[in-house]
């Protein structure tokens, strides 16, 4: 069964309910319970997390994700921390301020300098939503870098950011027809890997996210470089625990380097 926030009523119960039923969604306007969920909930306002906490408010009810696992994949900074040598060299803003914004250049510019993909990287920084989603809140800056980082931060006072150095990978990989930035994302149940698909940018952006424009496209397993599954297998025996059902993001450089973009615990799946 299906269900939405707006339905929450308590622990693990919703007044109402959608099945899927000879190819179309039927909406049940009877309670419904589970003590086990697949959680997909991000709460956007006070009202929301009131009702996540509530949901979740009894032991009985429990979350399919991991939430250790959650943590970790929500998280830029943290998932950077815990797989420093798969990742894109990380660094948070702690603040606003210019002393933060000039430090946390500095220290990527450091960890960039002694980087043994060095060359993978241009000189252009992205600044991306500390524990965003859906490629919203990502910019690619090239010139002015400070003040426009500072003018980022003063327009969304709300959001926590990180920098990365912007990889080179227009070219790195591409499947069939489709040209452009690509990235592979391989979703895993525990340590099986039970879906593949890939996301082709837009002409002219590096957002490969279905929501800024990017083409998503199933492929089979073997249509994916066995570098980068090997790769990835690596990751998932770090960060597989009990009740994993997370997707990694990866990129192909110009160079054939691979190198994780962000993982997460809410994949969207092919039912």
């Amino acid at each position: 069964a299906f269900t939405t926030s707006a339905d929450i009523t308590g622990p693990g119960q919703c007044s109402s309910y959608w099945i899927y039923d000879h190819k179309t969604w039927i909406k049940k306007a009877g309670s419904c319970f589970s003590s086990l969920i697949f959680d997909k909930f991000s709460p956007g306002n006070q009202e929301q997390r009131l009702k996540r906490q509530m949901f979740f408010s009894s032991p009985q009810v429990q979350p399919f994700n991991n939430q250790g696992l959650f943590a970790l994949l929500f998280d830029k900074q943290k998932t950077y921390k815990k797989l420093p040598g798969f990742s894109l060299p990380t660094v948070a803003i702690a603040n606003g301020s210019t002393s933060s914004i000039d430090l946390a250049l500095k220290r990527l510019k450091a960890i960039v300098a002694v980087h043994p993909g060095r060359n993978d990287f241009s000189d252009a920084i992205v600044i991306k939503d500390r524990f965003g989603a859906g490629g919203l809140h990502v910019y690619k800056l090239g010139r002015n870098i400070a003040a426009q980082i500072s003018s980022i931060m003063e327009r969304h006072p709300g959001i926590s950011f990180v920098i990365q150095p912007f990889a080179k990978f227009d070219q790195g990989y591409s499947h069939e027809h489709l040209l452009g930035s690509t990235d592979i994302r391989l979703i895993y149940q525990g340590r099986k890997i039970v879906q593949t698909y890939i996301r082709t940018a837009k002409p002219g952006d590096f957002r490969c996210n279905e929501h800024q424009g990017g083409v998503l496209t199933y492929v089979p397993l073997r249509h994916i470089p066995p570098k980068v599954i090997r790769f990835a297998n690596r990751i998932a025996d770090l960060v597989t625990q009990e009740h994993s059902l997370f997707a990694l993001d990866f990129i192909i450089t110009n160079s054939g380097n691979v190198y994780l973009l962000e993982g997460n615990t809410g994949p969207g799946l092919d039912w």
